[in-house]
């Protein structure tokens, strides 16, 4: 179960890292936020509290 719990963890890093790179670049292309650029942002947020409620659960399992 802990190493499910850690592969999830992964996943949610991956995730919020495409967001962040997604976010970057839409931000380039448009030259300043626009809608797809929030949208990034906001999946980023996400995912980063989604690893840190994993990460904190992965503390409590046995």
């Amino acid at each position: 179960m802990k190493r499910l719990n850690r592969i999830i963890q992964i996943v949610w890093l991956a995730v919020a890292a495409v967001a962040a790179v997604e976010a970057v670049v839409e931000y380039q292309k448009a030259s300043g936020f626009n809608s797809k650029v929030y949208l990034m942002m906001g999946a980023f947020v996400v995912a980063l509290a989604m690893y840190t409620l994993r990460k904190r659960q992965g503390k409590t399992m046995k």
